[in-house]
């Protein structure tokens, strides 16, 4: 029997059992029957012993996955009972068997079968995402049951693998457009449904081509073309808008008419592009004047584009308006690679006059660039089932981790193939993980890195530029001591339940550079995580927000992985602690009392690993009071949002002043009840004038400010800010706090990440080229500062 690590528990929010038998426990107890389930894995057609055979024992329960040794064999000891034996191995058939003893069986593996094929629309174009299956044929021309999927890349390309010999009926679902009646919030809208697409091109089983296969063979063209307004999963067909080119015109009205082009010039034909109209909508400011807000309210206006990718809007009133292309397997122009809708009011801008036409608009797209390769084992074969994602250095929650940066993947094929799409362009770390739940059960292999190491330092950067197809990434895994982490979730009532997410992630005692976090597989009561490498970890489990101002139940445990299976754990979540308080106005100078959706109060995690991603926003009443709950884990509570007239003076806890201070939070007796945060009308604010070294201004550059104090160089600190020079190269800061600061202008943020600029080794490297600046109360300080643009 293996033994039990014992677990930390993280802060009071947290209960914990770990059951473990110590040597003399295991003598005393009574000893439970057992049966050794063992066996060879051999090719069918040679008798050759195949290694790293996967073998799953299913009865009762399914029992973690292992690998046949170098000579084929495999052993693994159950509670007696019937067990159905899983056995399966890349390019070979998947095969099955029943035991109920001890006698070790044979297993015997064919060469696997293979379907490939690509899924296109009417025009041509690839569609991505399309769920492909592979059908027994049922009786009567009925859909029989699924043997194999797999879902379409950017190419629209597919491949089924480890297929037995037999007849089969393969089919593509895909989104279709809206087809039926669904409730969306309180209004009626159409909804996509699921439509299947049997091969050559039929709806229904009784219509599809049976395909016979023999085992090792490989059937390609297995082609689809889909029907107009079908779409794969993560997309979402919305119906064709009407055409601004139909609606009928009661004045002169304008034209917006242009292309659309790649990178490189080419047209992209078929891209949809949309009109978006800008409005203005007014509204009562904090102090009751009246301002106007620009809005973008979209039109019914949407075409697509023709061969050349011409597009045409006719009809057009008077107005602001922005236009806008999309297209799978390209971006927008400076949006993020993988983007295929633009958010409102991205575009080209175009302003008309009634009956002006514009007839010169270009919308820039470029190719989503892709990264492709293989995955080994550690005897040089193809691994099939790993979970490849690309990876970039970031800087988020106060620490600089190994993230994961985007793109689209599915798990490596039968030939360990991987490609992973819609990447913008940038350095990557590529990155294999093997056994997790996202990927094929397989035991023993830890997160691996190009060009073939389990530890994150020695990886190598792969650099993609625009547009970029790459190929010829291989690398193989690294087989290492892997654990199950498993257990037990209780809500705060103490009865079993997995609503939320729960999830694995390395702690911040690991000092580990990889942050990727990993989901639990959840069967009824319990959870499991399994193919643990060795590490620091915390198991984070959140039953979310039920509001903006209650974060919910939360619970936490910190684990340290050796390469024994940790099991039993029990992790209930709580409540957690509340927070209640008021606001008092110190007026000096007569500034209006501003609106209480314009105040932001939140309670700021100080340790990520006790406190859920997503923190709780004040509610705020009309009588100033306001109130938070569900607060887990050390926070300091501050003000993140007030309007330019008032600024923060200090926050006090039973007349004490806590402003900056981290608090603890968790237990019910942890609450706090008597809270104050002041605000007063005295604001702080730096006016900066920006030149270059040519003394022109220098617009569009960041002036970064930060205090003295090192102590205070924290995330979302408010001794830490940051604005952009505008167009006369003129900058103002308003808020800032009583101290002395550091004032340093660069050309542009790090790019690794939101906050990156607040890292403390960035803000040490700006020190040769600051300036400095102090603030009482009420100060008004003007500065003039030059741009180094290195």
């Amino acid at each position: 029997m293996k033994s039990v690590a014992v677990a930390t528990v993280l802060v009071s929010a947290v209960v914990l059992t770990v059951a473990a038998q110590s040597p003399r426990d295991s003598q005393s107890a009574p000893s439970t029957p057992s049966l050794q389930i063992s066996g060879r894995v051999v090719a069918e057609q040679s008798g050759d012993p195949i290694p790293n055979a996967r073998v799953t024992l299913i009865g009762a329960r399914t029992f973690p996955t292992r690998l046949t040794d170098g000579s084929g064999r495999f052993s693994s000891e159950v509670p007696p009972g019937r067990y159905r034996v899983v056995v399966s191995k890349t390019a070979y058939a998947r095969q099955e068997t029943s035991v109920d003893s001890a006698e070790p069986i044979e297993i015997r593996l064919a060469p696997g079968a293979v379907v490939t094929g690509r899924v296109t629309n009417p025009v041509g174009d690839p569609v991505v995402g399309v769920q492909v299956v592979v059908e027994v044929p049922g009786t009567a021309g009925a859909r029989g049951p699924a043997t194999a999927s797999a879902q379409t890349d950017d190419l629209g390309e597919y491949r089924l693998s480890g297929l037995s010999a037999g007849t089969y009926a393969v089919a593509a679902i895909a989104w279709s457009a809206p087809t039926t009646m669904q409730m969306i919030g309180t209004q009626v809208g159409l909804a996509p449904g699921l439509r299947r697409t049997y091969y050559p091109g039929g709806s229904s089983a009784a219509e599809a081509e049976l395909i016979r296969l023999q085992a090792g063979e490989e059937r390609s063209s297995i082609d689809f073309l889909l029907a107009s307004g079908q779409a794969g999963f993560g997309s979402y067909v919305m119906p064709p808008r009407t055409s601004a080119r139909e609606v009928e015109a009661t004045a002169p009205r304008g034209v917006i008419r242009g292309h659309v082009v790649s990178t490189g010039d080419s047209p992209v034909s078929h891209a949809r592009v949309t009109l978006t109209r800008m409005m203005t909508s007014p509204r009562l400011d904090g102090s009751g004047g009246i301002v106007t807000t620009p809005q973008f309210v979209y039109e019914p206006h949407a075409t697509t584009a023709d061969d050349d990718g011409g597009f045409e809007f006719r009809n057009l009133p008077p107005g602001t308006f922005v236009t806008a292309a999309e297209k799978v397997g390209y971006t927008m122009k400076d949006l993020p690679g993988g983007t295929t809708s633009p958010p409102p009011g991205a575009g080209i801008t175009t302003t008309l006059i009634d009956g002006e036409t514009n007839d010169r608009l270009e919308i820039r797209m470029s190719r989503w660039g892709a990264i492709a390769g293989r995955i080994l084992d550690e005897l040089g074969e193809p691994l099939s089932g790993v979970r490849v994602q690309a990876l970039q250095v970031r800087y988020e929650r106060g620490r600089r981790r190994l993230a994961v940066a985007g793109g689209v993947s599915e798990p490596t094929d039968d030939l360990g193939r991987f490609r992973i799409f819609a990447v913008a362009p940038g350095q990557y770390i590529i990155s294999g993980a093997v056994g997790d739940v996202s990927s094929a059960d397989v035991p023993g292999y830890a997160r691996s890195y190009y060009p073939g190491t389990s530890n994150p330092g020695e990886a190598q950067f792969v650099a993609l530029g625009l547009s970029q197809q790459m190929s010829g990434v291989e690398f193989s895994m690294s087989r290492e001591r892997t654990a199950l982490i498993s257990g037990t979730l209780l809500n705060g009532a103490g009865v079993p339940g997995s609503g939320g997410s729960l999830k694995l992630l390395s702690s911040r005692a690991s000092m580990s550079a990889v942050s990727v976090e990993v989901g639990a597989r959840i069967q009824r009561d319990r959870f499991e995580f399994p193919n643990v490498p060795p590490g620091q970890y915390v198991i984070q489990a959140d039953r979310g927000r039920r509001g903006s101002s209650i974060e919910g139940e939360f619970g936490a445990i910190a684990v340290s992985v050796d390469g024994t299976d940790i099991t039993n754990l029990t992790l209930q979540t709580t409540a957690g602690s509340s927070i209640a308080g008021r606001i008092t106005f110190v007026g000096t100078r007569g500034a209006q009392l501003p609106a209480a959706s314009r105040i932001e109060i939140t309670p700021v995690p100080t340790d990520s690993d006790q406190s859920p991603r997503q923190a709780a926003v004040a509610d705020i009443a009309r009588d100033w009071t306001f109130s938070i709950s569900g607060i887990h884990g050390p926070r300091r509570l501050q003000v993140l949002r007030l309007p330019a007239e008032w600024t923060l003076r200090e926050i006090r806890v039973n007349g004490i002043d806590v402003t900056d201070r981290p608090l603890a939070f968790g237990r019910a007796e942890q609450s706090l009840n008597d809270v104050e945060i002041v605000l007063i009308d005295r604001v702080n604010e730096l006016l900066g004038t920006v030149n270059d070294d040519h003394g022109r201004p220098a617009a569009g550059s960041h002036v970064i400010v930060f205090s003295t104090d090192r102590d205070r160089w924290y995330p979302a600190s408010r001794f830490l800010r940051q604005s952009t020079t505008a167009q006369d190269g003129t900058v103002k800061l308003s808020g800032l706090p009583e101290g002395s600061f550091y004032v340093a202008v660069v050309p542009r943020l790090p790019a690794d990440g939101d906050d990156a600029w607040q890292e403390p080794a960035y803000l040490e490297s700006l020190m040769p080229r600051v300036s400095s600046v102090a603030f009482g109360e009420g100060d008004s300080k003007s500065m003039t500062l030059t741009l180094d643009a290195r």
